[in-house]
């Protein structure tokens, strides 16, 4: 076996290789190193672990827009061979109470509010301010006024008695 000698790409070396391997990676153009130290570190790209996570990140990103249906079958596919909904229920189950426990703070209750109040304003479109509006403006009119007092304001109260002891035909049409 004939052997050829040649400048290691990696720390600059004179080294020796057989023949046969230093004229495949001439065909190719392919760098030759005088052991694995070398080789491995020609392998390097010289980038930081934070560059090569942004890197990924980037990818990914485009990946998954270019491959969107094919990955949301996939996800399907899986979901269905592997779904038991026993499992699941129980699984709910479990973490039901403290769910419970998170729905009851008063942070959440709050946020809770005005999340659906918002939600069902977006319901008037542009109006949606006039009927939070109109919202805020009932309940303030029922803070300052009781039922009792709206009723006998608008005549509303004891209809079916006053109706009776006027002589007057009531609901079920007996005087």
């Amino acid at each position: 076996m004939t052997s050829r000698h040649f400048t290691c790409a990696g720390c600059g070396a004179l080294s020796w290789t057989a023949s046969g391997a230093f004229n495949r990676a001439r065909k190719i153009g392919a760098p030759l190193y005088c052991d694995r130290t070398c080789a491995g570190m020609g392998r390097r790209n010289g980038k930081t672990a934070a560059q090569k996570k942004e890197g990924k990140r980037l990818y990914d990103i485009e990946y998954r827009k270019q491959n969107a249906a094919r990955l949301k079958g996939k996800k399907r596919r899986y979901h269905l061979a592997t779904y038991d909904p026993e499992k699941a229920r129980i699984v709910r189950k479990a973490s039901m109470p403290r769910h419970v426990e998170y729905c009851r703070r008063p942070e959440y209750r709050a946020w809770k509010r005005t999340y659906d109040l918002d939600r069902r304003a977006a319901e008037y479109g542009p109006f949606a301010e006039a009927y939070k509006d109109a919202l805020t403006l009932a309940r303030e009119i029922r803070a300052r006024v009781t039922d009792t007092q709206v009723r006998i304001e608008n005549g509303t109260i004891n209809k079916a008695q006053e109706r009776r002891r006027s002589g007057h035909a009531g609901i079920s049409g007996q005087p």
